[in-house]
């Protein structure tokens, strides 16, 4: 972990010192990243494109505020998170989320892996619409990006018992929605 941070410091230096470059490779490094937690929380192609064009705008915007209080993966996942948060609120929908789930049970990662049969993606879906954003955050977090408890807490701005609590309510939310699409009960 202590070489990527220097490795995101010697790219924020650069950048800050005038060089794009360093802004680029900061772009490389995290770009797919974002972009499967954006799909994750949304299950949209295009859209998640979007928000993550819109994320990597506010970090170019926002760079010189980096204090380094935190490391730049923390600090970014934030931007991810609330960036999709409020993409999401403003659409006024938590739409199709296919793809948290199909990552979870999958262990794919990215936009358009589908594996799962189309009667299960529905069932997925269905269920998904029923997990508050708030929980499903952290499971994203924990489940399709690999973050740590200790980093979920530093993005989510949390207690790391809160993030624990976040994601066992998530994976209870899911699983009786999913019991529940079935017929069946707890």
């Amino acid at each position: 972990m202590k070489k990527q941070k220097n490795e995101d410091n010697l790219y924020i230096e650069q950048f800050l010192a005038g060089d794009e470059k360093g802004f680029e490779m900061l772009v490389k490094k995290y770009q797919n990243r974002a972009l499967n937690i954006v799909y994750s929380l949304i299950g949209r192609d295009g859209e998640s494109e979007d928000i993550t064009q819109e994320v990597f705008l506010k970090v170019y915007r926002n760079l010189r505020s980096f204090r380094e209080r935190s490391q730049f993966s923390t600090w970014f996942y934030r931007i991810v998170v609330n960036t999709t948060y409020d993409f999401s609120r403003r659409k006024r929908h938590f739409v199709n989320n296919e793809g948290i789930l199909n990552n979870i049970v999958t262990g794919r990662r990215g936009p358009g892996d589908t594996l799962l049969g189309k009667e299960k993606e529905r069932m997925i879906q269905m269920a998904l619409k029923n997990v508050p954003f708030k929980f499903r955050v952290a499971l994203v977090l924990k489940d399709i990006d690999g973050l740590s408890y200790i980093e979920i807490a530093g993005v989510l701005r949390c207690s790391i018992g809160t993030v624990e609590s976040k994601i066992y309510r998530a994976r209870k939310f899911l699983k009786t929605e999913l019991l529940r699409s079935r017929g069946e009960s707890k």
